[in-house]
């Protein structure tokens, strides 16, 4: 490239990036002049990550985040607080930068930044791929504007860098250009653990886009044996590193093994090549069959890259069944680079697909894979492929435009291109302009993480209170998410008003929103709120007997939360809260002796029953303790209840206890909790004749009484009429069950355990 020539290359690529910061400047004006002041998104995980993010800014220092899971707190890694930009905000906070006060701001320009970058990235990317500056540049824009990243803008804002991928692919496309030249694979190897220090998943799709990339390369002849030695041990070293640190940095050893979604948060071929965006939609829709599309199934590449698919197809076909009976050759029509990557991000799309883990022959395989199930959103490694084959796409209707003018077809070649740069044009717009609509419903992010004007801490010295008189907030309606295990939801209000809370107090969190937490931990976090039968072992972590300030938002509180708010003494009360003291003598507390003194006077006048156990009526009761199961791994005898497959399990089939009796009954069991899957779901079913007239569910992730390991799941039921048969099923894999207890809700059964402890209606009353 000549002086001129590089000279025009560089002002193409200026002129790309004017284009997209004007284009981001049309769009994002209200961003740009207030950047403080906007939530990408005010909820879920959108307002869970700005929260995490400013809470660490402000409070905590090295690889320890605080602000909630108290008082364990978490490696920073896992919250969703972006590491490396939360690092940044901190180090500059704790040299007297006001920078944490613009965590919002920082956040939102950081990731619009990422935005802009993106077009300049690929520009340079076809331009190595030898197209002209103007092409490149107008296809480089389009591409960068319909990256499906950029719908992550808010919902998950450490994957919303759409330009982190062409980035990766850049460095490989040099490492193929340069073999020898190690500044390639070294500032591959360094932006890839840089970008896993923003979110895991950009690592590993670098590396095993890179490794993919070794996988075709040793396909060819001659074999690159130099290159492909380096191309791994640039793929595995940051792979490895980052591993290690998380082995070193990491003490929780409980953290779920089998996360929810390996299979299902995956991509599919409507969310690669059909739209998801009104308007092109519902077009799409009324003309051709459109299948469902999952939030972590897009990747969609247009309707432009589709249309190429399909041709692209097509002439293979031809060339296959024009070349039948005879040696096939397929002409590669690209550059040699370009090729691979096509190889390359396609084998990562099937991937991406569940293939073959989907297939019931390979089904049992997931298993086996060790860490790699940690990256359970398997749709996320479609993200190659968009950049690859819109780029693939760019080149082939340049080849054709080339093709048809070199052959002097003028009145074809004018009018076909510029249509189909309009559509692409049109997508691109679509997918931007949403995602800006949506950012300008989430203003009021400046008074929402304001330390210095929170009104709930001014009403709290009206109190004569002040947030260093307790050491942790416990919000109501209660939230704790992530473990994949429990999955307490609480509600958008208490959610909210908590982190607003947290950020201008600086109190942690009794509750989590955080991806692979803790197990044990988590089931003590929910203990919180279990039957007051049970102790709080959370509590014996705690490192102060202060007392914990019980934030009440709107939204339906449980009979459990009820009992906590009638446990804690009122400060003060406004529209969006309530705020309460509760001491941790009243959270404590058990009513096991008042239960031991009314048992004594009670079972001397009880008969005994079958399997030893005593009621306070004569109504039916069912017991299976399990004694007598192979599995010795029982909760209060040695038995339980063992099934590793995943199946519905029959835990009782048989006639209703008290076959006349149409009142409210309780269905109760205890599951272990530390089992490597999760907890599914208990069924009960009534018939009448074989005839099913009856069927509920308990979601066992919504319970709360946990003793020890194991997690008790009750469904409340109403027998019907005539009813002849109850069903009790469970439906999970690898399910450790006890003590499964029928018995109506006005009667309290008795029995005593191995240990001749005395059991009142499945909970010890007795150490």
């Amino acid at each position: 490239m000549n002086l001129s020539r590089r000279n025009a290359h560089w002002l193409g690529m200026a002129g790309v990036g004017l284009a997209a910061a004007g284009l981001l400047t049309v769009l994002f004006s209200f961003v740009l002049a207030n950047p403080n002041d906007y939530f990408f998104l005010a909820a879920g995980d959108g307002l869970q990550s700005y929260y995490v993010t400013a809470f660490y800014a402000f409070y905590d220092t090295g690889i320890h985040f605080s602000g909630m899971n108290y008082p364990f707190g978490e490696n920073f890694t896992y919250p969703n607080l972006q590491p490396l930009i939360a690092l940044f905000i901190n180090v500059l906070h704790r040299l007297g930068l006001p920078a944490a006060e613009r965590t919002i701001a920082i956040t939102n320009l950081v990731a619009l930044l990422g935005v802009w970058l993106t077009p300049l990235v690929v520009y340079a990317i076809l331009r190595r791929l030898h197209m002209p500056i103007l092409y490149a540049g107008l296809m480089a824009l389009l591409i960068g504007f319909l990256s499906p990243q950029i719908q992550r803008l808010g919902a998950h804002m450490s994957l919303s860098y759409p330009c982190f991928v062409p980035i990766l692919w850049y460095c490989i496309l040099r490492m193929q250009e340069a073999p020898r030249q190690f500044r390639w694979y070294m500032l591959f190897g360094v932006s890839s653990l840089l970008m896993g220090l923003v979110q895991v998943y950009f690592l590993a799709c670098g590396c095993f886009f890179l490794l993919a990339h070794v996988l075709v390369l040793s396909f060819q002849r001659p074999r690159p044996i130099a290159l492909l030695w380096r191309m791994a041990l640039a793929a595995l070293l940051p792979l490895v590193l980052f591993r290690s640190w998380l082995w070193l940095t990491d003490h929780v050893t409980d953290r779920p093994p089998n996360p929810y979604g390996f299979l299902v948060y995956k991509a599919t071929p409507s969310g690669v090549f059909t739209p998801a965006l009104s308007p092109m939609r519902e077009v799409w829709a009324a003309l051709l069959p459109a299948g469902d599309i999952s939030f972590e199934g897009m990747s969609y590449v247009g309707l432009v890259a589709t249309g190429v698919l399909l041709v692209s197809g097509m002439r293979v076909a031809q060339h296959v069944w024009k070349r039948r009976g005879h040696k096939l050759r397929l002409r590669r029509a690209m550059p040699t680079p370009l090729y691979t990557a096509l190889w390359a991000s396609g084998l990562l799309l099937i991937f991406s697909f569940g293939i073959p883990f989907i297939f019931p022959m390979f089904s049992g395989l997931e298993k086996y894979l060790g860490p790699l199930k940690q990256l359970r959103a398997l749709g996320r490694f479609a993200w190659p492929f968009y950049f690859v084959f819109t780029t693939y796409t760019a080149y082939y209707l340049y080849r054709l435009w080339r093709y048809q003018r070199q052959r002097n077809v003028a009145v074809l070649a004018l009018p076909w291109l510029p249509l189909l740069v309009i559509l692409w044009a049109g997508e691109a717009w679509i997918n931007i302009a949403t995602k800006a609509k949506e950012v300008a419903q989430g203003a009021g992010a400046r008074d929402f993480m304001s330390r210095e004007n929170n009104l709930l801490v001014q009403h709290l010295s009206w109190a004569s209170r002040q947030p260093s008189d307790f050491q942790a907030i416990l919000p109501l309606p209660y939230f704790n998410n992530g473990s994949d295990k429990i999955a307490l939801p609480g509600s958008e209000a208490s959610i909210a008003q908590v982190y607003k809370l947290s950020i201008a107090t600086g109190l942690p969190q009794l509750s989590s929103y955080m991806p692979r937490a803790s197990v044990g931990q988590v089931l003590q976090h929910a203990q919180l709120l279990s039957s007051p039968l049970l102790d709080k072992s959370l509590v014996r972590h705690f490192p102060s007997t202060k007392p914990i300030l019980l934030l009440v938002a709107e939204g339906a509180l449980s009979p459990a939360e009820q009992r906590l708010v009638s446990l804690a003494r009122p400060l003060i009360s406004s529209p969006e809260v309530k705020l309460y003291e509760l001491s941790l003598a009243a959270l404590t507390a058990t009513t096991r002796a008042q239960e031991k003194a009314k048992a004594a006077k009670l079972l001397p006048t009880l008969p005994v029953r079958a399997n030893g156990v005593q009621t306070t009526t004569s109504k039916g009761v069912f017991l299976q303790s399990f004694d007598t199961s192979p599995d010795r791994r029982g909760r209060l005898g040695a038995g339980a209840f063992y099934e590793p497959a995943e199946k519905f399990s029959i835990l009782y089939d048989g006639p209703v206890p008290a076959p006349a009796d149409t009142g409210r009954y309780e269905v109760s069991v205890w599951i272990h909790g530390k089992m490597d899957e999760g907890y599914g779901n208990m069924q009960v079913k009534q018939y009448i004749n074989g005839v099913l007239v009856d069927h509920q569910l308990a979601d066992a992730r919504l319970s709360t009484d946990i003793d020890g390991d194991w997690v008790r799941v009750a469904l409340p039921i109403r027998v019907k009429p005539r009813v002849d048969r109850l069903e009790v099923l469970y439906d999970n894999s690898e399910l450790l069950v006890d003590d499964l207890l029928i018995r109506p809700l006005d009667t309290d059964v008795y029995w005593y355990d191995e240990r001749r402890r005395l059991i009142l209606n499945g909970y010890s009353i007795e150490p």
